[in-house]
């Protein structure tokens, strides 16, 4: 009997001691803070929103914001406390994501995508922040939504495997142009034919480094205030999800893994769209709808 039950300890203690440490403390954390926030529903339901965008997104390994903002936005009255939950969120989720797949990442291969996305990024920051130059987004939300049905029906779609340069950084470059999104970085990398892993390994760092380079556009050009203590509470739910998710990314095979990214491509280019067609008005010091970011 002492034995069977040393044995079952000793068990759980390996089951416990397997748990991945970053995964398991924003668990911790994430409990923490949903115990705290039982008070103010509110806070407590962007959590879990949070949560379960993460998870969602980090399957294909973008469009975590569009999927967030489009319920926070509408949740919260507070639109600069949203991007800045938006901007902690997004940029945890991708530094966990970036660190998954550090053996994977080739610094040489994403060097023109993220050449081609800083050298756009000012103008795409420009569009973010005039809607009324944003004149290209409905073409471009239009191109990802037939291009992600398609691949979302045949995910098998290989239109070269050249590779050219030119292309990489054109890829990149709209990217830029868009503020950072990742879309059209993973559109060139299905028609290359590359497995889940590789486009993972060129995608999750050509967001983490427009995303950051987009944020400190932003700060200059148009101030949203520093980032709260309230918005810090929403990252442990972003890595979680990211943790979640990547165990889905890690059961798919990269036809079915394709076939999620196609799905996410046309989800991004409707909201794209939309974006662009929102109205423009809004109260002083909060962001239009263009500024809400997008990864």
């Amino acid at each position: 009997m002492n034995s069977f039950v040393g044995t079952r300890a000793r068990l759980l203690a390996e089951g416990f001691w397997a748990i991945p440490s970053i995964p398991f403390i924003s668990l911790l954390s994430l409990l923490i803070a949903a115990y705290w926030s039982r008070t103010t529903p509110i806070t407590e339901l962007t959590l879990w929103i949070v949560l379960l965008s993460a998870s969602i997104s980090s399957i294909a390994g973008f469009a975590f914001s569009p999927i967030a903002g489009a319920i926070l936005f509408y949740l919260h009255s507070d639109a600069v406390l949203v991007v800045q939950i938006l901007l902690v969120a997004s940029v945890a989720q991708q530094i966990y994501c970036v660190w998954r797949f550090r053996r994977q990442v080739r610094s040489l291969e994403c060097l023109p995508y993220v050449f081609g996305s800083l050298a756009t990024l000012p103008f795409g920051i420009l569009l973010l922040l005039n809607s009324r130059a944003s004149i290209l987004l409905p073409s471009l939300g239009f191109l990802l939504l037939v291009y992600g049905t398609f691949v979302a029906v045949k995910p098998t779609l290989y239109l070269t495997k050249s590779n050219p340069l030119s292309g990489r950084i054109l890829a990149g470059a709209l990217g830029g142009i868009t503020g950072g999104l990742a879309a059209f970085v993973a559109m060139w990398c299905q028609v290359q034919g590359f497995d889940k892993e590789r486009q993972r390994s060129i995608v999750q760092p050509f967001i983490l480094i427009s995303q950051v380079a987009a944020i400190a556009m932003l700060c200059v050009a148009r101030p949203v205030g520093a980032t709260s203590l309230e918005a810090i509470q929403y990252a442990a739910p972003a890595v979680l999800g990211a943790y979640v998710g990547l165990h889905v990314f890690s059961k798919l095979s990269t036809s079915g893994f394709n076939r999620i990214v196609g799905v996410a491509l046309a989800v991004a280019g409707i909201l794209m769209a939309a974006k662009s067609l929102q109205p423009t008005t809004q109260t002083t010091g909060s962001p239009t709808p263009s500024m809400r970011a997008s990864n």
